[in-house]
């Protein structure tokens, strides 16, 4: 049995989103240890010395600091997991990410999401793709009457204005709003109290005991996703899974999961329009037929994770990837296993430096927009002669 160091985000510690991987390794017989890291708010970072005797290293949505830029020269075993809702690319284009990349190379990784898989394996990365489901609920209260939860956790996110223009004219038992937003966020807008009034609005803002809050999702039929993104969406998947109507942005991963009409209703955040609710319970039941198949999905690829977790990344990438190896010897090109080392310009060079590469970043748009202004000034050039 292997012996397997967790890294992760320590804000999963407290929502523990991130349990149930440590769990199915547990169950299968491997010691799996947590290191929490508090970088994200200014607190202590995980050196990659801690963590380096281990059998495996898994790194979820975090990273070891190292003064080697690449993972793979220090550990034969590293494994890293990235959420898709961290690059942000629900707010719109983002810069090339070959950066966040490159210490991963020759490293695998575990994408919880379609569109990460995509990405991760365009950078030319091992990925192995599984979709997350949780065990199916008990159901909701049995009720024709649609009610309402939406917890506000940020301005910048979904608001209330959005939400307000999605229920449109729907009459409903009680819209229950829980006001509890995520630090850092913006000034909430509230409802006024004419749309209390009109949408029976009910308000919370803390429960003492989790099962206050367990019991008003339970008395509910219709659930409202609170951000734009999600790394996986745990509390909208387990909505699904009480067999609730998810209302979603059109964005990952909740797209990913619900067809728009069929198990649940999508919209997009930047010109929301009001839906209709009329089916929502037909589309509550077949979020919870569409949890219970991917449930088992789930736990049909347990062996086929544990075994990528488990397969040191040297093999993994045999038949899928070639890598320069760590130490070139003259050895290799005289044996016919490798080609002679190419020549490298010397503006490959410069670009390959340690210091070009960690703010690749920075300079590469502008350096994209300058290559097109020329590109643009020969074109017109040419066109004159």
């Amino acid at each position: 049995m292997a012996r397997i160091a967790y890294v992760d985000h320590s804000y999963h510690a407290k929502t523990n989103s991130t349990k149930f991987l440590p769990e199915m390794l547990r169950r299968r017989g491997h010691t799996v240890d947590f290191f929490w890291d508090e970088s994200w708010r200014g607190g202590k970072e995980i050196p990659f010395s801690q963590v380096v005797d281990y059998d495996v290293v898994i790194m979820f949505q975090s990273k070891c600091t190292s003064p080697e830029p690449y993972f793979r020269k220090l550990h034969p075993n590293v494994i890293h997991i990235p959420m898709l809702d961290q690059f942000g690319i629900c707010f719109g284009p983002k810069h090339h990410l070959g950066w966040y990349w490159e210490s991963f190379q020759g490293c695998k990784v575990i994408s919880f999401s379609s569109a990460g898989h995509a990405i991760v394996t365009g950078f030319g990365l091992r990925s192995f793709f599984v979709r997350y489901y949780q065990p199916p609920g008990s159901g909701v209260s049995p009720t024709n009457s649609p009610r309402v939860f939406f917890w506000i956790r940020h301005e910048e996110h979904i608001s209330w204005p959005i939400v307000r223009t999605l229920l449109g004219d729907t009459r409903f038992d009680f819209v229950h709003l829980h006001i509890a937003p995520d630090p850092g966020s913006p000034e909430l807008t509230l409802p006024s109290e004419e749309e209390r009034k009109r949408y029976n609005i009910i308000t919370s803002t803390w429960f003492a005991d989790k099962q206050d809050f367990l019991n008003v999702l339970d008395s509910v039929n219709i659930f409202f996703a609170p951000r734009k993104a999600e790394g996986i969406g745990q509390s909208f998947l387990e909505a699904m899974s009480r067999g609730q109507c998810v209302v979603a942005p059109d964005h990952g991963t909740m797209n990913e999961y619900i067809i728009h009409g069929v198990n649940g209703l999508l919209y997009d955040p930047e010109y929301p329009q009001p839906l209709d609710f009329a089916r929502f319970t037909l589309l509550g039941e077949a979020a919870r037929q569409s949890v219970t198949a991917g449930y088992e999905r789930w736990l049909a690829a347990e062996d086929c994770l544990e075994e990528f977790i488990l397969t040191p990344s040297p093999e993994a990438y045999r038949n899928f990837y070639h890598h320069v190896p760590l130490q070139w010897t003259e050895g290799m090109v005289e044996s016919g296993v490798l080609p002679p080392r190419p020549r490298l310009s010397l503006q490959q060079r410069f670009r390959n430096t340690f210091f070009m590469r960690k703010t690749e970043r920075l300079w590469l748009p502008i350096w994209r927009c300058v290559k097109a202004l020329k590109q643009k000034w020969i074109s017109k050039s040419k066109f004159r002669l």
